[in-house]
C-alpha cells in the first residue's frame, strides 16, 4: 500500500493541500468525451434515439414509430444510418435477437444515459449556483480523497494508464478522466436509488 501511495504521490493527489487553493474558482462542468462519443452526439436525432433505447429496449421499428409519435419524422433509411452510427461508435448495442414472422429483429439498448434538456441555462445555471458548489466542495474533497487514497481498486485503474502531465495545468488528464468514468457510474447508480426512494418523499 506505501508503494501505491508513493505512485499516488507523483500524480500530485497526496501533495495536494487543500487550503492553499480557492475553492471560490468559477464552477466548471467537465464533459468526458472521445471522438467516437462526439460524432455519435453530433445530431439531434441520434440524442433523441439514445433518450428512448436508455428506457426501452427497442427494434427499428419500434424507434421509427415512437419517433414519429414525438413529430421527428426521418426515412427509415435514415434512421437505419443513426442506429449504424451509434452502434459502431459504441453508444448503443444489440440486447437480444427475435424472429419475427420469419425474420431476425434486433433490440438496441443505450450504453449510456442522455439528460436532455431544451434551452438549458447552462451558463446561468453555474454562475447562480456558485454559493452551491463552493459549499460542497469541501466535503467531496474529502470523502473522494479518501477513496482514492483507500480503495487498490480504483488506484490500480489510475496507475495503469498514467501518462504524460499537461504542460499547461501540470495535471495528468488521463487519470482525471478515468476518475470521472468511475465517480459518473458510481453517482449516476446513487442518484437513481435516491431519486426512486429519498426524495422521492421529498419532491411529491
Amino acid at each position: 500500500m506505501i508503494y501505491l501511495f508513493t505512485k499516488i504521490n507523483k500524480i500530485g493527489l497526496k501533495k495536494y493541500d487543500m487550503n492553499k487553493r480557492s475553492i471560490h474558482e468559477r464552477p466548471l462542468v467537465t464533459i468526458m468525451m472521445n471522438e467516437n462519443i462526439a460524432k455519435g452526439l453530433s445530431d439531434p436525432h441520434r440524442l433523441k434515439i439514445l433518450d428512448l433505447l436508455y428506457h426501452r429496449n427497442l427494434s427499428t421499428k419500434d424507434l421509427f414509430e415512437l419517433l414519429g409519435k414525438a413529430k421527428i419524422n426521418i426515412a427509415m433509411t435514415t434512421l437505419r444510418h443513426h442506429i449504424s452510427i451509434l452502434k459502431k461508435n459504441g453508444l448503443i448495442s444489440i440486447h437480444r435477437k427475435e424472429e419475427v414472422k420469419g425474420t431476425l429483429v434486433n433490440y438496441y439498448k443505450s450504453n449510456v444515459k442522455m439528460l436532455i434538456y431544451d434551452n438549458y441555462p447552462f451558463v446561468t445555471f453555474t454562475r447562480d449556483n456558485k454559493d452551491i458548489v463552493n459549499s460542497l466542495y469541501p466535503k467531496f474533497y474529502k470523502v473522494i480523497k479518501k477513496i482514492i487514497m483507500s480503495d487498490k481498486d480504483l488506484v490500480s485503474i489510475i496507475l495503469s494508464e498514467i501518462r504524460s502531465k499537461c504542460k499547461i495545468c501540470k495535471t495528468y488528464h488521463y487519470a482525471e478522466f478515468l476518475l470521472f468514468m468511475v465517480l459518473n457510474m458510481v453517482i449516476a447508480k446513487v442518484l437513481r436509488k435516491l431519486l426512486k426512494t429519498t426524495l422521492s418523499t421529498v419532491l411529491e
